[in-house]
């Protein structure tokens, strides 16, 4: 049975994304879902109607509202205990479908559910299209507990039987999954995820900037969350050779500060700042609202992004949105998204990645930086319609 709204003439897939995660602790996850749907938004003749599943206690973000998404707010994708979850994916494994779920979304007139790690089962009404952002855990094993690589390879088995379609952000993902299951690897579509931008009026002016976050007026910035696979202390170790030279040079650091895999990772890096003498060059303001965040892009140097895996990286993306120099290490998925303006170094190379960032700081213009920008907003209208298209085409055509 498929599920529509609207009328005759305008007939609408409903696809349901449930967020049923702390958004400030998985920011990517959840800039990736709100930018997938504000690019089928400005589609204009999309056929996907994007409806949002919240957990009860979750406060609606005024944005959605203002956009007219339908909401939806249920705990039936949360508050399982981990028996009740396993049962669950029993049930959608050997019966085909869980009663109760697919109750809920047939109740509510939706057509597939997305980006949501539950498929939904052979069996059932309703579409499933989970999303696995990558395999670090193959490569970087020692960053996960025996017990989450165990139920990480159990799940994409899980996906590969149970769901319409995984999607994937880049073909380096794709090449990983083959490595667990031939199953989930023919059953996986890549879909490229494309940042959106808020207008250039929307941008906060670097003045208000510098008076709200007490910062000076040229800066690097470093937008990642602070995951020991982020390569922070590349960039400190860096910057610690950059000041003898040039005292001058600042770097701003945004995002979360845990990582639940090595609790006390972030006051190592704080020690190390503190013992080199690093302070007033390496300012860390948390986590901040995402307009600031991509502000505080806008008016930087240039980003840096030394990450040792990614699997389709978000501020690459949105440094490629906004036109911006992004100085990235040289692994394989950074190479597939290939920013116009990117400098590559090897990811434990120091000394490389010490003369891209004073030869960028010497050579930052105000005057240029804003063409580069114009020119990436002309374009970024069209490379949304794209992914949304491309996106609309796995659900509807798999």
């Amino acid at each position: 049975m498929i599920m529509l709204s609207g009328t005759k003439k305008n007939l609408k897939f409903k696809v349901a994304f449930a967020i049923n995660f702390a958004s400030q602790k998985w920011l990517g996850g959840y800039n990736i879902i709100v930018n997938l749907i504000e690019a089928i938004l400005i589609n204009k003749n999309s056929l996907i109607e994007p409806v949002l599943i919240f957990e009860k206690r979750f406060k609606i973000n005024a944005d959605f509202k203002s956009k007219k998404i339908k909401i939806l707010k249920t705990n039936l994708f949360s508050h399982m205990s981990l028996t009740e979850r396993i049962i669950e994916k029993f049930r959608i494994f050997f019966l085909g479908k869980s009663k109760k779920i697919e109750s809920y979304l047939v109740k509510n007139k939706i057509y597939a559910l997305s980006h949501t790690l539950l498929p939904l089962g052979k069996k059932s009404q309703i579409k499933s299209y989970p999303w696995i952002p990558d395999f670090q855990y193959i490569y970087y094993p020692n960053n996960f507990s025996l017990k989450n690589r165990i139920m990480k390879n159990i799940n994409t088995f899980f996906c590969g039987n149970c769901s319409s379609k995984i999607l994937l952000s880049s073909f380096d993902v794709k090449k990983d999954i083959q490595k667990i299951s031939n199953k989930a690897f023919v059953n996986s579509k890549i879909n490229r995820f494309t940042f959106n931008l808020p207008d250039q009026k929307e941008i906060k002016s670097l003045k208000y900037l510098i008076y709200k976050y007490k910062i000076p007026n040229k800066f690097f910035f470093v937008p990642n969350q602070y995951w020991v696979h982020k390569n922070h202390i590349l960039i400190l170790e860096t910057l610690k050779k950059i000041v003898k030279l040039d005292k001058s040079i600042c770097i701003i650091s945004t995002g979360y500060k845990d990582d639940h895999r090595q609790s006390g990772y972030f006051s190592k890096l704080q020690r190390f700042i503190k013992t080199n003498k690093l302070v007033k060059n390496y300012l860390y303001l948390g986590t901040i609202n995402y307009l600031d965040v991509l502000s505080l892009m806008y008016h930087s140097v240039a980003v840096l992004n030394p990450s040792k895996f990614e699997g389709w990286s978000s501020s690459v993306e949105q440094a490629k949105s906004m036109g911006k120099t992004i100085l990235l290490s040289n692994i394989n998925v950074h190479k597939e998204q290939k920013p116009q303006r990117g400098l590559y170094f090897n990811v434990n190379d120091s000394n490389k990645f010490k003369k891209l960032m004073m030869k960028t700081w010497k050579n930052h213009n105000r005057k240029n930086e804003k063409t580069n920008i114009n020119f990436a907003y002309k374009n970024l209208k069209k490379r949304l319609i794209s992914y949304a298209k491309d996106y609309e085409n796995i659900i509807i055509n798999g």
